[in-house]
């Protein structure tokens, strides 16, 4: 058993139980915090998509409450001294007239001049209970006076006249909306330490132009290749990944503010959000690694318990194959199934035991038959041709004196001459048939078969029949020979055996080869169950049988019962195998 080639049962563990095991655990981990993370990136951006939301709403709302108050102004519900109003206008509110002329100023300490009045541009219509007026906006600037960001806001009406109110971000922004996205939290982690988690909102203007920002190098710089301000810009909301030119991934949410037509963008970084210990890219190395040390787990389990018992058993049965039969009665260890394996090896151990003993009493029983042949032969030569030999030479002798003394009697000493020699020509025929079949040769099996059904009937009374299906053919010299030798084993054995009064003796040419089928009404017997125990209970024929079949890669089948009579089947294939 190779165990360093591809094929061996290491690498075989390797490639088909290992390598799947850690792939497969790979795979599920990483498929596990892929939807985890996913799951995580679809929450944030819901959250950062309703932060924006409700960031946009309250400045929206913020805005509209101002342009009511203002409309409320223009029709006289309310007085603009009113101390309320400071509250909402910390920049003061101012009417002018059509011509762009400042007609008055509350408070009247508050420069107009100074502030793009000119640059308001036009939004939303506001519908009083008479007409509409035109809401105007202008853009974010830097109040001289008190040095804050600030906004106009005012109402247009259909003369031309304006009345126009100032307000800062800060107040625009308040309750703390822009404050709060814009201030760093302490996020807990798993492990008990703190992480800084930076939530900031900025606005941009229609054009994508950064007018607020809590990092004020930023206002004013361009962001329309920002994937949420090109999306804010068009009016839409929602939330969507955003990667910074120094390849920090964000989370953006963003929505529009009604009225001046900003887009607010609330973002945060996503590495922040998500705990170091479930990152992707943090855990794929760890899950490998757990991986690889249950796969070496794995590794360690199969060599021990799978690849060291089979390099075991394979040595032991290298050890019985040099005729150590005793090496595998010690247990290998291993899984079950190994030791079953080792059992299995080990019970066919003992049956080539058996098989050896029955194959040396065999031989032993056919050298035995072949002493006895030789001595059978040796004598009928001895008692019979020889003396029949010696008895011609007197007989020779006899007839040369007479020739010259009584012809008649020379003549008569001649014709007994000519007797013996036929009688010993046929003796003769009957040595060399019974060592070499001559019809077998010449004529075919089929001939030699029913020649030989003749000479048992003859000689033992035995009522044979053969009988020849499908087309005959001759076979190879050693096929045709070994089929006639084994149904002349065959019918010795039912003279010897069976006590039958008749036997079919059945040949079938197919076209893989030559069945024979021998069957007798004799007295049967119990077949062995094993081939190696036909010498054990003296079949010596069968074995015989059984093993020249063997021999050419045939078979041999066996029908019997007692009181039944018996059936031999024998199959031998057209050329040897």
């Amino acid at each position: 058993m190779r165990f360093g080639s591809v094929r061996g049962l290491r690498v075989q563990l390797l490639l088909w139980t290992v390598l799947p095991l850690t792939f497969m655990l790979v795979a599920v981990a990483v498929w596990g915090i892929n939807i985890h993370e996913t799951a995580m990136r679809e929450l944030v951006a819901k959250m950062d998509a309703r932060a924006a939301r409700l960031a946009a709403g309250h400045l929206s709302d913020q805005l509209s409450n101002r342009l009511v108050v203002l409309d409320s102004l223009i029709d006289g519900a309310t007085s603009a001294g009113d101390g309320t109003l400071d509250a909402l206008f910390d920049g003061g509110i101012a009417f002018f007239a059509a011509d762009g002329t400042l007609k008055e100023a509350f408070p009247p300490t508050q420069n107009w001049d100074a502030r793009p009045v000119n640059k308001m541009q036009a939004g939303q219509s506001v519908l009083s209970m008479s007409h509409a007026r035109q809401a105007l906006y202008s853009p974010l600037f830097i109040d001289p006076a008190s040095g804050n960001e600030m906004l106009l806001v005012g109402l247009a009406e259909e003369d031309g006249q304006m009345v126009m109110g100032a307000v800062s971000l800060a107040r625009l922004g308040e309750p703390g909306v822009l404050q709060l996205t814009n201030t760093p939290s302490e996020v807990p982690r798993n492990n008990g330490s703190q992480s800084l988690n930076v939530l900031i909102s900025f606005l941009v203007d229609p054009q994508g132009t950064v007018i607020y920002h809590p990092d004020p190098t930023q206002i004013g710089l361009d962001y329309r290749p920002h994937e949420g301000v090109i999306a804010v810009t068009q009016g839409l909301s929602g939330a969507t990944f955003h990667r910074e030119e120094n390849g920090q991934e964000m989370v953006a949410g963003y929505a529009p503010v009604a009225g001046p037509g900003w887009g607010l963008v609330v973002q945060e970084p996503w590495e922040t959000l998500i705990a170091p210990n479930l990152r992707l890219s943090l855990l794929t190395p760890l899950v490998v690694v757990i991986a690889a040390l249950i796969s070496g787990a794995a590794v360690t389990f199969g060599l021990r318990n799978i690849v060291y018992p089979l390099q075991a058993l394979d040595k032991q049965a290298t050890a019985v194959a040099w005729g150590d039969f005793s090496a595998v009665d010690k247990p290998v260890g291993g899984v079950q199934e190994i030791d079953d394996l080792r059992r299995t090896l080990e019970g066919m151990t003992r049956q080539i035991q058996r098989y050896q003993t029955g194959m040396r009493d065999y031989i032993a029983a056919v050298t035995a038959a072949q002493e006895d042949e030789r001595r059978r032969l040796a004598r009928e030569l001895h008692d019979e041709t020889i003396q029949s030999l010696i008895a011609l030479g007197h007989r020779v002798e006899m007839a040369q004196k007479a020739l010259d003394k009584n012809p008649e009697r020379a003549r008569e000493r001649l014709e007994q001459l000519r007797t013996m020699v036929l009688d010993t020509q046929t003796e003769l025929r009957r040595f060399v048939r019974a060592l070499r079949p001559l019809y077998l040769e010449d004529l075919g099996l089929v001939t030699a078969l029913e020649m030989l059904a003749k000479e048992v009937s003859a000689a033992n009374g035995l009522d044979v029949t053969v009988r020849i299906q499908e087309t005959p053919r001759r076979l190879s010299p050693d096929i045709e020979l070994t089929a006639y030798r084994i149904a002349q084993e065959g019918l010795s054995n039912v003279v010897r055996h069976a006590q039958a009064q008749s036997a079919v003796l059945t040949v079938t040419f197919a076209q893989k080869g030559v069945h024979l089928w021998l069957k007798d009404d004799g007295v049967g017997f119990n077949p062995p169950v094993n081939p190696a125990d036909m010498a054990n209970e003296g079949h010596f024929g069968l074995m015989g049988i059984h093993e020249r079949a063997l021999l050419f890669g045939g078979w041999l089948t066996i029908h019997a019962q007692p009181g039944e009579g018996s059936e031999l089947e024998i199959f031998l294939p057209a050329a040897k195998e």
